[in-house]
């Protein structure tokens, strides 16, 4: 299996989302009826609980946000300024088990003006392995 894997676009510019990615696309996460007993997705390969987290970004910073997602930038995209809390409609959207073993972001969009729905703007984007290493020392400053 690769080491990163992406979405798929539903719609142009409109991306299937993380759990739904991870859960029914890759069958990365644990059965429904265990999680009853277990009471929070966890990955199957490990059985580590996944952590979750959202980071809020104001409207200006979308477009550098969505360049430094595309380059897998996460150092710099941790180092810009975060929005109000529930307050910006652009977010990082981050699920992750503490090992690194597997790593699932996206860049999502609420729109209120469209009911409500939230878009996936990017892939959800998946790393596994050597790459989620790398990559989880990022992600986890996140966490709120």
């Amino acid at each position: 299996m690769t080491d990163i894997l992406d979405s798929p676009e539903l719609k142009k510019g409109e991306f299937k989302d993380t759990l739904k990615f991870l859960n029914e696309d890759l069958q990365l996460l644990l059965d429904k009826r265990i999680l009853k007993i277990f009471g929070s997705w966890r990955y199957k390969h490990t059985n580590e609980k996944m952590k979750y987290s959202l980071k809020y970004f104001e409207r200006q910073y979308q477009p550098l946000l969505l360049e430094l997602f595309e380059k897998k930038d996460f150092a710099s995209i941790v180092a810009l300024p975060s929005g109000e809390y529930g307050g910006c409609a652009t977010q990082l959207e981050c699920r992750w088990v503490e090992s690194g073993e597997l790593i699932c972001v996206q860049v999502v969009e609420a729109r209120p003006h469209e009911g409500g729905r939230y878009v996936g703007l990017t892939p959800a984007r998946v790393f596994q392995g050597e790459r989620g290493k790398a990559i989880v020392k990022y992600i986890a400053k996140m966490e709120r």
